[in-house]
């Protein structure tokens, strides 16, 4: 994915609306391609105590926290990122990054924020998932498939929530640099401050130019489970 992701922000509204149905689930399926053979995952050991080493992300207006590696790399605190179903991300944090053809991109990243508060958690989390795995994974010619997981539900310091995955694909990429498929996972709690939500994105295969190293599945499952209430 392009690091600085609002520059791959190119998927409509009605394009997000168009992978949801009735109850938070995907309406649009992935399409089968080419057999892509991902890179050797590359981070610390999933079994490292993150209590000790990882850095905590507090978002006070959302009133959440949750911890990141040690070598996840936090964004100036006034970036933000705001998707195409109009949620605004803050506390950005990066994973990956690396140079192709001249740009920088990233592997993965963190962000936190709040949906809007009209919604219940888990059709909150459902549309945030499926926004941010089309605006990640789309080109300027192409929408990516978007399978959005039916949300599951959650508690957290007594929170009530959901999480929800999506999976992107982007078939016949002709795009060198940026895996063509990734996974966002998407926290939605009922806090004093709405409906609170965390993301969590990973590319899932490399581009062909620059086949860097992926981050560990157990890792980003870490950082989900480090999500705690704050006041």
């Amino acid at each position: 994915m392009v690091l600085r992701r609002s520059t791959r922000l190119l998927v409509t509204l009605g394009v997000v609306a168009a992978l949801l149905v009735a109850g938070g689930i995907a309406a649009a399926s992935l399409l089968s391609g080419t057999h892509e053979v991902p890179a050797a995952h590359f981070d610390e050991p999933a079994a490292a105590a993150p209590h000790d080493t990882w850095q905590t992300v507090t978002d006070a207006a959302a009133k959440v926290s949750y911890d990141v590696p040690p070598d996840w790399e936090l964004a100036d605190t006034e970036e933000s990122l705001t998707t195409s179903n109009g949620v605004k991300l803050g506390n950005l944090v990066d994973w990956g990054r690396y140079a192709c053809q001249g740009a920088e991109y990233g592997r993965a990243f963190t962000a936190s924020g709040l949906a809007q508060p009209d919604r219940r958690p888990g059709k909150a989390a459902a549309e945030l998932a499926a926004a941010v795995a089309a605006d990640q994974y789309s080109d300027g010619h192409r929408t990516a498939a978007v399978n959005v997981g039916k949300p599951q539900p959650l508690s957290v310091d007594g929170a009530q929530g959901a999480v929800v995955q999506a999976d992107a694909t982007l078939p016949d990429s002709t795009d060198q640099c940026t895996g063509s498929k990734g996974t966002v996972t998407v926290v939605a709690l009922a806090t004093q401050a709405g409906n609170s939500v965390v993301v969590v994105a990973a590319d899932a295969v490399p581009g062909p130019e620059e086949p860097t190293p992926l981050a560990d599945p157990a890792r980003l499952d870490a950082i989900v489970k480090s999500l705690r209430v704050v006041p």
